[in-house]
């Protein structure tokens, strides 16, 4: 029989040899989730990339892994994912990232086994706050190529990075007094180009549209890239990029108010300068209204229209006074008096007025109704219409006309007797003559502008009126040349000796 203590060597042999064999399997399939590199030091700014790796551990292959991480999100950023190069080609989903959460997701595999270290994939983090923070797997599995999908995981690493306060960017150099900007290595930036819309084409008036289109032409850059914006901030940078061939762009749905249209080209020396055109956009009516007539006043005060519309935005800009279906009297709002003007000529009665009120963006509101007005005669007091928004009246037109006759006569006086230097006396004899001819039309002319400007009656709409006056004008002034005409022919006759 064995002793005891044979049998107590025996009983630890044993024991070994049983931890041996128990840990030699678990020994084989040591396999890990590892970073690479696991630890830097990158500027606030800056992009850095760490590729997580799948060691196998031992002899043995596996074909297939997934992991969860965990990243410091206050510290940095995930900007992208990326599978190439990747060990893996099979993927029951792409990997996923949450900046908001701070967390990684993946899982893929391979139909061809291996047994060295191989990348999964690689991350792409951008540094953004100052300090230290940690990378690390959560959970995660490798499966081994051993037709039962065995789990070998054992761990995953963790890394640790610093984040270093941003780095200043040297500043560009200052180029001498001497230096051209066409010398530069990349040439000019382009110019701030002109911004032309057919529909919003002046930018101190107001329209009544919220489609706006804006064009443009190019110089002789060529164009790599075009942005605009659409703010009604003064000082923008515009964002939304167009094909670089790109000569227009329409706007729809735009709310009232002023905007700012921004624009801006590249070329291949980078983005230039921006242009910028205001719109305004009117599209809402003026305010309801009601108008009065009045009476006559004892004291010779003419019968008055009272009405008052009231616009926010643009503002008023004119009234039309239509009886039935004419327009009588247009009324510059500027020009009503406490919101009152005189009735214009018209026969009186019982009448259908309307009152039409428009803004300054031509939005419309009109009251109509039946009411009394007093006659008005032609000449009467009353009749106050003003032309819309014209300072160039017929009295001006009558002052211009005559003033350019009187410049042409004086100068073809200067001019012949230049020529005929020779002869003083002939010319003098001329010179009366014609000046005699040249006085008696003045003198009709005058008498004639002085009836048609006392008479006169202006409107934007031409009534009968008006357009005889300008038939007689067109008659004075044929009966005025010809009186030139006559004169100078005369004058040239004498000067040839005729």
């Amino acid at each position: 029989m064995l002793s005891l203590v044979r049998v107590r060597k025996l009983s630890r042999a044993l024991s070994f040899v049983g931890v041996v064999l128990f840990a030699l399997p678990l020994y084989s399939y040591a396999a890990e989730l590892s970073l690479s590199p696991a630890s830097g030091s990158y500027a606030v700014g800056k992009e850095f990339s760490i590729k997580v790796q799948v060691k196998p551990g031992g002899t043995e292959s596996v074909n297939a892994a997934d992991g969860s991480m965990t990243f410091d999100k206050d510290r940095f950023s995930v900007v992208k994912i990326s599978k190439d190069p990747s060990q893996f080609s099979l993927w029951t989903s792409d990997p996923t990232f949450s900046n908001s959460a701070g967390t990684i997701e993946f899982s893929g595999g391979t139909p061809t086994a291996f047994a060295n270290t191989g990348t999964a994939i690689t991350i792409t983090f951008k540094a953004k706050k100052e300090g230290e923070g940690k990378v690390a797997f959560s959970k995660g599995s490798i499966l081994a190529a051993d037709g039962k999908g065995t789990n070998v995981y054992t761990k995953g690493s963790e890394g640790t990075f610093t984040i270093t306060p941003a780095v200043a960017a040297p500043p560009p150099p200052v180029p001498s007094a001497s230096d051209d900007i066409a010398s530069l290595p990349n040439g000019p930036v382009p110019l701030a180009p002109l911004i032309n819309s057919p529909t919003h084409g002046k930018p101190e008036l107001w329209y009544a549209t919220t489609t706006a289109e804006f064009s443009w032409k190019f110089g002789n850059d060529e164009i790599v890239g075009i942005r605009t914006l659409l703010s009604q901030e003064a000082t923008a940078t515009p964002k939304t990029i167009l094909p670089a061939a790109s000569t227009s762009e329409v706007l729809n749905g735009i709310a009232e108010g002023e905007w700012y249209y921004f624009l801006q080209f590249k070329n291949t020396s980078g983005w230039g300068e921006i242009a910028k055109k205001k719109i305004r956009i009117d599209i809402t009516p003026p305010s309801e209204f009601d108008f009065t007539v009045s009476e006559k006043g004892a004291d010779g005060t003419p019968a008055k229209f009272a009405f008052a519309a009231e616009d926010a935005l643009s503002g008023m800009d004119r009234y039309e006074i239509v009886v039935k279906d004419t327009v009588i009297a247009t009324v510059r709002a500027q020009d009503m008096s406490n919101g009152t003007t005189p009735v214009p000529v018209q026969e009186g009665g019982q009448q259908t007025v309307t009152i039409r009120a428009y803004d300054k963006a031509g939005n419309m509101r009109e009251v109509k109704k039946e009411v009394t007005l007093p006659a008005v005669a032609k000449g009467g007091k009353a009749v106050e219409e003003v032309p819309i928004q014209s300072t160039f009246t017929w009295e001006r037109i009558l002052l211009v006309l005559f003033a350019l006759i009187t410049g042409v006569i004086i100068t073809m006086m200067r001019n012949l007797k230049k020529k005929v230097q020779a002869d003083h006396s002939v010319v003098l004899q001329g010179v009366l003559a014609v000046r005699e001819k040249n006085d008696r039309t003045f003198q009709a002319m005058r008498e004639e502008f002085e009836e048609m400007i006392q008479n006169l009656d202006p409107k934007p709409q031409l009534t009968a009126e008006e357009r005889e006056f300008t038939e007689r004008m067109k008659e004075v002034l044929e009966i005025a040349q010809g009186f030139i005409d006559t004169g100078i022919e005369d004058l040239k006759k004498t000067v040839r000796g005729q």
